[in-house]
Order: C-alpha cells, then structure tokens, then sequence
C-alpha cells in the first residue's frame, strides 16, 4: 500500500499532463526525490504491465522531465485508474 500511495503522491507533483493518443505525458521538476520516485515506479509497473512503454525526457539546463507512458488499447484507462494503485491519478 505504501507504493500505492507514493505513486499517487509523486502523480500529483505533475507540473502538467498531455494525452496522447496512445497514454499520457507528465512533466515534473525534475528533482531527484522525483527522478528516484519515477524509476522506483517504472521498475513495479514493468513486472505489473509488461506491455507498457516508459519513456524519459530530459530537457537541458536542467530543465523539466517528461515521463511519457504508452501502450495499446487500454493504456489510457490503466493509467487514469492508477496503475497498478487503489485510486485514480487523472
């Protein structure tokens, strides 16, 4: 439960999110809770759901960072379910 609830929280520091048309876009600050919280989370969600794509921008002068999720059918309503947590992100 507890990774649970930290996915949440580090969903709700999102500065932005972008649908795609095949998932989501979420820009974060880029700090390095927020980097470690993301790999801690794309680690789970690989074992989760092995069809997801992670996909990491980093954009220079250490500006934001970009955590693009994406998949097949069904992707988007994975990801505003929460993954694989309790509660909604989107």
């Amino acid at each position: 439960m507890r990774r649970q609830e930290s996915s949440l929280d580090l969903f709700r520091e999102a500065e932005e999110v972008e649908e795609l048309s095949d998932g989501y876009a979420f820009r974060f600050r880029g700090e390095p809770a927020q980097l470690a919280a993301i790999l801690a989370l794309i680690k789970v969600e690989r074992e989760c759901a092995p069809l997801l794509a992670f996909e990491l921008q980093f954009a220079p002068q250490r500006g934001p960072l970009w955590l693009r999720i994406r998949g097949p059918e069904g992707t988007k309503a994975y990801v505003r379910k929460g993954l694989s947590a309790p509660r909604r992100l989107i």
